[in-house]
């Protein structure tokens, strides 16, 4: 996961602009104390903090509401279902909501508070199930969609059909997976892994962000008649729920308590912690406003369920993305027209008056062009965040094709030389099962650094899948990509990656023809490291080959 940057004076100020909205609000009309009702999307856990929080803390009492907050579960309906019956006022769904709305249902997204999802595979370390092609033939446990979509579009970037796998339906227990019963568990990276350790079982995550796949998660959804009936409702429901959101947050171990006490007193509290730690990171507070929503991510999910057959197009999001409005400031307008009044008496008191509002609209102003410009900030740096992969900071497969089609379009057109190296660890299963995932995974990442510290600006460097790297070389001949495979296979045996851990490498370099689109350049390369295995690894195999290329 790349290094974070701390924002200490953004989350204060998020902070105090949440606390003067909520004050805004109180000392307006006061809103009647009517009962509303939040329906869960499952058991009571940190998953949910914000809103026990906002409870506990008294947000929503001081916001005129009166909240139930709602179980979700085995044998409950979905929260979608339940909030379009009118059953309850909102509810916590899944990114799946936009089919929802794309089918015609009223439904509204208020806020995201998940910005990544946690939602993954999860295989033990003993298998031989590294990335989603491993899974090809394999049993999997899958939830059924929109919840399991994310893995299924993974499965389709990577060239894996679903029909391939023994998809089975989720048990919800992942003592199948101990047991031999499944290959391959869909759970949340917040939940099972700590339930494995606990039970001393090395896992191993296969997680679609890696893969370019990034959805929003725990939406937070209303009806359009209630966001047209009772509008300053919704939006104190909201800001009181945020307000929770952020509080739980900056107290991690007071929250943790309250909801080992007052909800789910099943789970440890070693449970609940590991939970918010895990979630923290999925909701980045350190990185964006709680429940900030992109309209371009979500166009970009709603592609994606279309992708699958779930939904049609064309996308439409109009009234879809709730606009949360500021409070109206009254007491100004008031004192704005006071001193209007006041001039005609008092010439000086209206002076000093209309320099203390010229000084407070001077800091509003200030308040929220900062505001603007970080939350454009977050915006671009999620950006990266979708098109790095997380371990090793290099791109994503999905980014890298991107400049691959770009890279072959411009040599095609300049008639420039254009190679492409594929790089595989050498027998990366025995350091993950001799020294655990953790090293594997230093492993990777300090492999990534070493050959990124190699390469010229204009040469992209890509996590593949697993263990293998992908190397795009413009402007680079067959001879030159050779040499420079070698001297990184050369460093890679000089050097251990970790310490007492000598690691070596196989690569396989093509350079690219005329005519040639991208899957044609990539099998000849990836040929080419087959063959370095196939002759005894820790070597560089190249095409064109005497004789042509080998079956």
């Amino acid at each position: 996961m790349p290094t974070q940057v701390p924002h200490c004076s953004a989350r204060k100020r998020g902070s105090l602009l949440i606390t003067w909205l909520l004050g805004q609000l109180l000392a307006g009309d006061a809103l009647a104390a009517e009962k509303i009702s939040l329906q869960l999307r499952w058991l009571h856990q940190f998953q949910f903090a914000g809103y026990y929080m906002a409870q506990e803390k008294g947000f929503y009492r001081q916001a005129g509401l009166d909240v139930e907050i709602r179980q979700g579960g085995p044998g409950i309906p979905k929260p979608i279902d339940t909030l379009l019956a009118g059953q309850v006022d909102f509810a916590v769904a899944n990114s799946g909501v936009v089919i929802a709305r794309m089918s015609g249902k009223p439904i509204v997204a208020l806020a995201a508070i998940m910005q990544s999802s946690p939602i993954v595979w999860i295989v033990k370390a003993d298998s031989d199930i590294y990335t989603p092609q491993d899974l090809i033939g394999k049993r999997a446990m899958l939830m059924p969609a929109p919840e399991s979509t994310e893995l299924l579009i993974t499965l389709a970037r990577e060239g894996v059909d679903a029909e391939q796998i023994q998809i089975e339906p989720t048990s919800f227990n992942p003592q199948d997976l101990i047991d031999g019963k499944t290959d391959a568990y869909s759970g949340y990276s917040s939940n099972e892994p700590f339930w494995l350790k606990q039970r001393n079982v090395d896992y191993r995550l296969i997680n679609p962000r890696e893969y370019g796949v990034n959805y929003y998660n725990d939406v937070l959804t209303t009806r359009e008649a209630v966001l047209k009936e009772r509008p300053e409702q919704v939006e104190a429901f909201v800001q009181a729920s945020l307000a929770g959101w952020q509080y739980a947050l900056e107290n991690i171990e007071e929250s943790v308590q309250v909801i080992h006490t007052r909800y789910a007193s099943n789970k440890s509290i070693e449970h609940l912690r590991f939970e918010a730690q895990e979630l923290k990171k999925l909701i980045m507070p350190d990185f964006i406003q709680i429940g900030h929503m992109n309209p371009g991510r979500w166009e970009t999910i709603a592609r994606n369920y279309a992708e699958l057959g779930l939904m049609k197009d064309p996308i439409k999001l109009d009234g879809f993305i709730y606009s949360r409005k500021q409070p109206t400031d009254n007491r100004l307008l008031y004192q704005v027209m006071a001193g209007a009044l006041l001039a005609l008496l008092i010439l000086a008191g209206v002076a000093l008056r209309f320099a203390h509002l010229t000084r407070r609209l001077r800091q509003e102003i200030r308040l929220r062009s900062q505001a603007e410009a970080e939350l454009l900030n977050s915006n671009l740096q999620l950006e990266t965040l979708a098109n790095t992969d997380l371990l090793t900071g290099q791109l994503t497969r999905r980014k890298f094709e991107e400049v691959a089609d770009r890279e072959l379009k411009r040599a095609e057109r300049y008639g420039f030389p254009l190679s492409l190296v594929f790089m595989d660890i050498d027998h990366f299963k025995w350091v993950n099962d001799q020294h655990g995932h953790e090293v594997g995974d230093l492993v990777l990442s300090t492999l990534a650094l070493r050959v990124k510290s190699q390469l010229r600006e204009s040469e992209s460097l890509c996590r593949w899948g697993g263990e293998e790297f992908i190397i795009l070389m413009p402007h680079v001949g067959l001879e030159q990509a050779c040499a420079i495979a070698e001297k990184l296979r050369a460093m890679l045996v000089a050097q251990p990656l970790v310490e007492q851990i000598r690691t070596t490498a196989s690569f396989g370099v093509a350079q690219w023809q005329p005519g040639q689109d991208l899957s044609a350049l990539m099998n000849y390369a990836d040929k080419m490291l087959y063959r370095a295995k196939q002759l005894g690894r820790n070597r560089v195999e190249f095409y064109p080959l005497a004789g042509g290329l080998p079956n």
